[in-house]
């Protein structure tokens, strides 16, 4: 199953009222990747939330359509990130008597020879094997 990844489209901000003191903090920035878990689900975690310290930042836990619906205000929180891979499939009827088609094909061996050897090899081939195709 695809489960798409998500990017933060703005920085996102938490904002704090003590004793009519307002703070804002910076959690999360505009472009943070967002990837399904093992529980298909996209955990997010801010500001040092941990197993050890769940009183410090926060994590919410969501699934792929409250991703797509998260908004702050009007607008949308996160985008899908469409990576399906671009194929192209190329479908080819290959005849029964594929042994007799004549079709370019390509010869490639890779040596670790000297030049002089090399020529000498070249040579075998031009009389061994051109006569045969």
């Amino acid at each position: 199953m695809y489960f798409p990844k998500f990017r933060l489209k703005k920085d996102w901000y938490i904002e704090v009222d003590i004793l009519g003191t307002k703070n804002r903090t910076l959690v999360l920035t505009e472009g943070q990747i967002f990837e399904v878990e093992s529980d298909n689900n996209y955990h997010i975690i801010y500001g040092g939330w941990s197993e050890k310290t769940p009183n410090v930042g926060g994590r919410m836990i969501l699934n792929e359509e409250k991703m797509r619906l998260a908004t702050d205000g009007d607008e949308l929180l996160f985008e899908a990130i469409d990576e399906s891979p671009d194929l192209e499939i190329i479908i080819e009827e290959v005849p029964d008597d594929d042994d007799i088609l004549v079709r370019n094909w390509r010869i490639q061996l890779d040596v670790k020879t000297t030049r002089k050897k090399l020529k000498e090899i070249e040579k075998i081939i031009n009389q061994m094997v051109k006569p045969i195709l």
